[in-house]
């Protein structure tokens, strides 16, 4: 079988170093063992004067990495649009942020009908497709309406929530509608499988049958696939690190004391308020601890908010600092280098 993976980014994995993002963590040694593609955004766009779409593709172990520059016209709607002012507070559960217009979601289509075209290149007789995250939707449905025939498998890296909150998603019977052109849709819990089962049955009124629905694209599988990751892997990568230079450096800086870290998404999905609140309980509960350093590194958000988040960088030192050395890093880079 000729794999095609799709997503949104494509990661490059290197060696010695840890990867970045749960996506990464889960299809990088897929990629590298199985001698699949992985298809994804080279993370530039491009005018429509272009005709070649794909700006690099390189080897990775028995696999490859194709990277494609997306159209400069539709990615703004598409992205911080409809993908991530849209879909991502949506399947959070956060209705009350979602934000994404009509033009957001053609541009959503339209990016969705760009990479489907792309995809043709490695069209194969014993092709298949296996499309990840809530960026591609629609990219099956897509595929079918260029003739596509060959298995089309789709998986979801967020949760799926109740009927009434994705109702809240513009144009989302016709969204829901396009993922049944996947003969396969996975899910990594039984509640968000039940939910999406829920609003086919309910809203579009179709025959679910032992987690086969029947549409107009025929029968479509719906199951649960929990992810996770590689532990002997991390575990060795974590071994590794302990007589990498910077890590020694941040060893000997703490004169004996404990260090805890976090590092993630300035983003309202990972509770990041709630854990420095965890932090204060702990401290003030079990006041020995008060030595402790708690080091917390924040990226920025994915997608310029129109609504503030209940927290800032700066949320951290107001909370932690009476009691601890307590830091809240905001950062840009790829990772941090320096503490």
């Amino acid at each position: 079988m000729n794999l095609v993976v799709v997503s949104n980014r494509v990661a490059r994995g290197k060696v010695n170093e840890p990867m970045t993002g749960g996506l990464a963590a889960a299809l990088l040694p897929v990629v590298e063992k199985s001698g699949a593609i992985w298809v994804g955004s080279s993370g530039r766009v491009r005018d429509g004067s272009q005709k070649e779409p794909f700006a690099e593709i390189e080897s990775l172990g028995a696999g490859a990495l194709a990277m494609l520059d997306l159209p400069a016209a539709h990615y703004g709607g598409y992205y911080e649009g409809f993908a991530n002012s849209g879909l991502w507070p949506a399947l959070h559960s956060r209705a009350d942020l979602i934000r994404a217009s009509h033009g957001d979601y053609l541009s959503y289509r339209e990016v969705n009908a760009f990479m489907a075209r792309a995809l043709l290149r490695f069209k194969k007789q014993d092709t298949a497709y296996w499309v990840q995250d809530y960026h591609f939707l629609a990219l099956g449905a897509e595929l079918r309406n260029l003739g596509i025939t060959q298995p089309l498998g789709f998986f979801l890296h967020t949760p799926w929530p109740p009927r009434s909150i994705i109702e809240g998603v513009p144009h989302h019977r016709e969204l829901v509608e396009a993922m049944l052109a996947y003969d396969l849709i996975g899910f990594q819990t039984r509640d968000d499988c039940e939910n999406f089962l829920s609003y086919v049955e309910s809203v579009l009124n179709l025959v679910v049958h032992d987690g086969v629905v029947s549409s107009r694209y025929g029968g479509t599988h719906v199951a649960v696939f929990p992810i996770g990751i590689d532990p002997l892997r991390f575990a060795q990568q974590a071994a590794k690190s302990v007589s990498h230079p910077d890590v020694s450096r941040l060893r000997r800086s703490l004169g004996g004391e404990k260090l805890a870290i976090g590092v993630d998404r300035l983003d309202y999905s990972k509770g990041l308020i709630n854990r420095i609140h965890a932090f204060d309980r702990m401290w003030t509960v079990q006041p020995t601890l008060t030595r402790a350093v708690n080091s917390r590194a924040a990226w920025p958000l994915r997608v310029k908010m129109a609504t503030p988040l209940p927290y800032s960088c700066s949320e951290g030192r107001r909370t932690a600092s009476s009691k601890s050395r307590a830091r809240t890093i905001c950062r840009t880079g790829p990772k941090i280098s320096s503490w």
